[in-house]
């Protein structure tokens, strides 16, 4: 059965690196967008502040390095638009090409469907970080250790299971949608606001604040730079809540999920 659910798996994640190939120009846009998104955050911080170092900043994160600051929160926020996406557009681009009922007919699980059409993205970006960390380390003198790095790579991967959680339940949502673009628009957004990849959360307003700390994305952040800064010992509380908040999201996500293709099916899986 695993050997069967594993060629599965790969079976739509060559589908999905055939696809990538076949638009070369996603590639360029991917590579660009992580260099222009530390390149406009250091700008951001010597806008504000005349230099790149905060005393703010560190009192509210321990960071006084923006540019370190934002490359880790860049890390979260490009695993976390890539489950949200990928897992979204994984059924929307069925449902557009009219295959979704062929697809969902293959014996396979539907997790398995859906890791298999992010698994090349998720191997692009760890691709990518081998190359942005030296490059930012030489060209913008990136005060991050390998020790550290390793760590917060760690804690971005608990962090996964709950936006591999949030993924699956926000995909249910798009089963019911007639024009799904502006709803992914909207939760996109939404994660690069509440991610805290640009700023810490501790300054939103106190509703926003709380709507960041219940999703996965900001304590995934969080998590992963009290790691890095300060170590694992130090950082056990911010572990145990990102723990149970990806373990309540990935629980989620499986049964309204599973509800939604359920409700989905009695009426009729649509295509465009």
């Amino acid at each position: 059965m695993e050997a069967t659910e594993l060629r599965a798996l790969m079976g739509v994640a060559r589908k999905s690196w055939k696809v990538f190939l076949s638009y070369k120009a996603w590639f360029v846009s991917e590579i660009a967008m992580g260099l222009f998104f530390v390149a406009n955050a250091l700008l951001i911080g010597l806008g504000l502040t005349g230099k790149r170092t905060s005393e703010a900043l560190a009192r509210l994160t321990g960071y006084s390095d923006y540019l370190t600051f934002a490359v880790l929160g860049f890390m979260v926020l490009a695993f976390g638009l890539t489950f949200m996406s990928g897992f979204v557009w994984s059924i929307v681009d069925e449902l557009y090409a009219g295959t979704l009922e062929y697809s969902f007919a293959a014996p396979m699980r539907r997790i398995t469907f859906f890791l298999g059409n992010v698994l090349v993205r998720l191997v692009l970006n760890f691709l990518y970080l081998a190359v942005y960390v030296p490059l930012f380390y030489f060209v913008f003198g990136l005060t991050l250790s390998f020790s550290g790095l390793l760590k917060g790579l760690l804690i971005l991967l608990l962090g996964s299971i709950g936006m591999i959680g949030l993924g699956m339940t926000v995909a249910g949502i798009v089963l019911y949608l007639k024009d799904p673009g502006p709803f992914i628009n909207v939760m996109e957004m939404l994660v690069f606001a509440l991610s805290g990849a640009m700023y810490p959360v501790e300054i939103l307003p106190n509703t926003l604040r709380l709507l960041a700390l219940i999703l996965p994305y900001a304590p995934t952040t969080e998590a992963v730079r009290s790691v890095v800064a300060h170590g694992l010992a130090e950082s056990l509380a911010k572990i145990a809540y990102l723990t149970a908040i990806s373990l309540a999201y990935l629980i989620l996500g499986y049964l309204g999920y599973k509800w939604s293709e359920k409700r989905a099916r009695e009426v009729g899986l649509k295509s465009y």
